[in-house]
């Protein structure tokens, strides 16, 4: 039988789940939870977006996109608007303190990063990069 943990999805799994769990007690100060900073770094990137494009982006059920959203109204970080161009479609931004929450969980973040690939070098890094984007295109 094949050990499965001798395959890369297993690790980039692994890699993914301790990433979250570290993540989340980061930033745990900022009262953020990971999932939480996926939706404002979706919008902070793409700026104004529906629902249906957030869940496409950050890969999560509509219901739990509905739960994060309406914990992030709540702590003042996004809004919920009327697009400009179609007035059946709603959209949601970030505010200014989503703004400010964005930056200061982005640190953690980019920390995290440097801490955990630090010895591996530059040239490789951007070689891993490649190989991950090209995995991912082709789920």
């Amino acid at each position: 039988m094949d050990d499965f943990s001798l395959h890369l999805g297993y690790y980039i799994q692994e890699i993914a789940r301790k990433t979250s769990v570290e993540l989340n007690k980061q930033m745990k100060d900022l009262d953020l939870s990971y999932s939480q900073f996926r939706v404002i770094n979706c919008l902070m990137k793409r700026g104004d977006l529906s629902q249906k494009n957030i869940i496409e982006d950050i890969v999560v059920k509509p219901p739990t996109l509905s739960g994060l959203l309406d914990l992030l109204e709540k702590k003042s970080y996004i809004e919920k608007k009327i697009s400009k161009y179609d007035k059946r479609i709603r959209l949601v931004g970030l505010t200014e303190n989503g703004k400010e929450i964005w930056e200061k969980s982005w640190k953690i973040v980019m920390n995290f990063e440097k801490n955990t690939t630090d010895h591996i070098p530059s040239k490789f890094k951007k070689e891993i990069l490649i190989y991950l984007k090209e995995m991912n295109n082709k789920i």
